[in-house]
């Protein structure tokens, strides 16, 4: 267990944010009818669950980090399952499917992570074509080997990139210890996603992507790039290492530049996920998660926001 008084102080200071965001959403919403405010009250009770989920997982470190991501893989690839069709997917393909998750982030704990990154996207599809081939999968093999390859990329590969940030070699440790880059991904991507939806309800108007998610504005990007590239430069200093040993300017823009990578590719994963329900017509992924619809729907950000700030993080502590 990771349990140390910098983290305490930044859990603590989670939930007493969470609790005043409940305050304010409960008051908010003295107003609003009863069928609209139990969805809103329901969506509260899921983040303080996932609150709670995300800081047992921090305290027990990437054992703990590791068993967090891969129940929201497996969760996120059975959603994703029933959206391709589970009965054209097949039992050995559907085998496969769920049980790479458990068998990746075990390879990962015992430390062959570099490896895992190097070769596990084109291990996904040598198994998956190769087997379906060798059993005479013939039926929709292409479409079905693809999106395979492309759920197993999305909710294994690049999910797991959040997990990496522990073992990134740098010389210093953020203030919170060795879970700090990971928290801050994560509070970031969460905090973008919230800050788009809230400001495209308000002020919306120019639709960015119509044809695959209507609600998308450009207002709300913009909102969500503001918001998320502020709270970064606040957070920056006790969970990254941007501030130590470099001028505060250059701080400052590293974790300017480190919030606006993550909104944009957060919007990214949101809308790619939301190409994958417009192909097959549905609107959430599944009613796992009350008020927020599945697990698809509360990871499909940090799918694309995750690697992409992994390796901004990696180039930057690299060349210096």
């Amino acid at each position: 267990m990771n349990v140390s008084i910098p983290l305490i102080v930044t859990l603590a200071s989670l939930f007493s944010a969470l609790t005043i965001g409940s305050i304010v959403r409960m008051v908010a919403l003295r107003r609003v009818p009863d069928a609209k405010s139990n969805s809103k009250f329901q969506s509260l009770k899921t983040w303080w669950g996932l609150a709670g989920a995300l800081s047992l997982a921090v305290i027990f470190g990437p054992l703990g980090v590791s068993a967090l991501l891969a129940v929201a893989g497996i969760l996120s690839l059975r959603e994703y399952l029933r959206l391709v069709g589970s009965s054209s997917v097949g039992t050995p393909t559907t085998i496969l499917l769920f049980a790479n998750v458990p068998l990746f982030y075990l390879l990962v704990l015992l430390g062959y992570e570099a490896e895992l990154r190097n070769v596990a996207p084109l291990l996904f599809v040598l198994v998956f074509g190769g087997v379906r081939a060798s059993l005479g999968l013939t039926h929709d093999f292409v479409r079905i080997t693809a999106a395979m390859v492309w759920g197993s990329m999305l909710f294994v590969f690049c999910l797991s990139h959040s997990l990496f940030l522990f073992t990134l070699a740098v010389s210093a440790k953020p203030w919170v210890g060795d879970a700090g880059w990971f928290l801050f991904l994560v509070l970031l991507t969460e905090t973008n996603d919230i800050a788009q939806a809230l400001v495209g309800r308000r002020i919306g108007k120019t639709k960015i992507v119509p044809r695959i998610s209507p609600n998308k504005s450009l207002e709300g990007l913009l909102g969500g790039i503001v918001t998320t590239m502020v709270l970064s430069i606040l957070i920056a200093p006790f969970l990254t290492t941007w501030m130590q040993d470099r001028s505060w300017g250059s701080g400052v823009l590293l974790s300017m530049l480190s919030g606006l990578i993550i909104s944009l590719f957060g919007f990214l994963g949101d809308i790619n996920k939301s190409g994958i329900k417009r192909d097959v017509g549905v609107k959430d992924s599944s009613d796992l998660l009350p008020g927020q619809g599945g697990m698809m729907d509360r990871v499909d950000s940090l799918t694309f926001s995750a690697p992409v700030f992994y390796y901004f993080v990696r180039f930057v502590v690299e060349r210096n």
